[in-house]
Order: C-alpha cells, then sequence, then structure tokens
C-alpha cells in the first residue's frame, strides 16, 4: 500500500503550512482508492487544537463526501490524537502527520491496522509518474 497526493492537495497543505497552524491542529483528507493506493485529491481543515476525531465524524462526512474520506491530517499531532484514531471508525484510513521546521518540513503517511490492537503503520509515498521520453 502507498499514498500519492495530487498537485491540488499538495498546494493545500503546504497552504495549511503558511498558517503556521498550532500543534494538534487537524483536518480530512477526501480522495478515493485504486487498488493498494489511497489518492489524496483534497485537503481540509476540520480541528482545533486539544479536540480529537470522533467516530461520529465519519458518519456526516460520509453524507457529505460518500466513500471519498481517506483519512486524516494532523499537524504535530500529540498522543491523545493518535489515541482517538487507532480505533475500528478508523481503520484502513491515511493518517498523514505534519511536522518538520518552515525551511525543513516533513510529512509522514501512515495507515490505520489492526494486529491484536489498532496501530499506525507507515506507508511510503507513491513512486513518481515517469516523463514520456517522446516529449
Amino acid at each position: 500500500m502507498d499514498v500519492l497526493i495530487t498537485p491540488g492537495a499538495i498546494r493545500e497543505i503546504d497552504t495549511l503550512r503558511i498558517f503556521r497552524p498550532k500543534p494538534g491542529t487537524w483536518g480530512v483528507l477526501v480522495g478515493h482508492r485504486r487498488g493498494s493506493r489511497i489518492i489524496v485529491e483534497k485537503v481540509l481543515a476540520a480541528g482545533n487544537p486539544g479536540t480529537v476525531p470522533r467516530e461520529s465524524l465519519l458518519e456526516g462526512l460520509e453524507a457529505v463526501w460518500p466513500g471519498r474520506t481517506v483519512g486524516l491530517v494532523a499537524v504535530r499531532p500529540g498522543a491523545a490524537f493518535r489515541r482517538s484514531v487507532r480505533g475500528p471508525a478508523w481503520f484502513g484510513k491515511l493518517v498523514l502527520e505534519l511536522g518538520g521546521t518552515v525551511k525543513a518540513p516533513s510529512l509522514r503517511p501512515f495507515t490505520v491496522d489492526y494486529g491484536r490492537t489498532f496501530v499506525l503503520v507507515p506507508i511510503p509515498f507513491a513512486p513518481a509518474p515517469k516523463e514520456d521520453a517522446r516529449e
């Protein structure tokens, strides 16, 4: 499994960074799946620091974006956020963690998986598309 973030969604993440949100700020990722690839098409800021996504949130999102909620994005999330997404409602969903500094930003993708407990498992970014040699 890997994740592909579209250019439009990358711009939305970059814009979010410009606002320099407080640690713990989070949002929703909208997109779709294609095989074992999660494709992120849109990033929507949603939650304030100190709040966590509740399972009922996913039901409301399904009414607005049927089948298109692929995960969550969080700015330097704390332990409470990580605990809240490790549950059945978010199983198989993507969690993007924004971190780093202004000059050296980082973006780390995880999926919510289940073994004996729910865990965040790191996944890679999709390889960049190869340029057409004929051009």
